[in-house]
């Protein structure tokens, strides 16, 4: 009975440690959710790989200075449910991005809604032209 008993509580033990591990590593701490930012600016590389899509943007800061900025999305299986996939984007493409900035004030985030410059226009992958 006892060692029924330790088996119990040794099994609760590592679901709840698995737990809390999942949910830390989707906490979106990192990000200042209350103050987004709109970015415009020129993909350099466009990384449809898991566990996140990654857009590295550069923008123009306020001094005028380039900056490279790392955007985290979603991953590979949402996004491509949504019509992304590797050639969605590529270097040289002009965006608009919805960011939550990074708190740390580091140039990077978590993007949403993105849009093509010229017109404003959502990125939608499965528009038909």
């Amino acid at each position: 009975m006892k060692t029924r008993l330790m088996l119990v509580l040794a099994t609760v033990s590592l679901v709840v440690l698995f737990t809390l591990t999942a949910s830390a590593h989707h906490s979106t701490a990192i990000y200042d959710s209350a103050n987004p930012v709109e970015l415009r600016g020129t993909v350099v590389e466009w990384k449809f790989t898991n566990p996140h899509c990654i857009i590295r943007l550069e923008v123009t800061n306020e001094k005028g200075e380039k900056v490279i900025w790392s955007l985290e999305g979603g991953n590979t299986a949402g996004l491509f449910r949504q019509g992304w996939t590797p050639e969605t984007l590529k270097a040289g493409d002009k965006l608009l991005i919805t960011v939550r900035p990074l708190r740390s004030g580091a140039p990077g985030g978590n993007y949403s809604n993105v849009r093509w410059a010229a017109d404003g226009s959502r990125v939608n992958p499965k528009a038909v032209d």
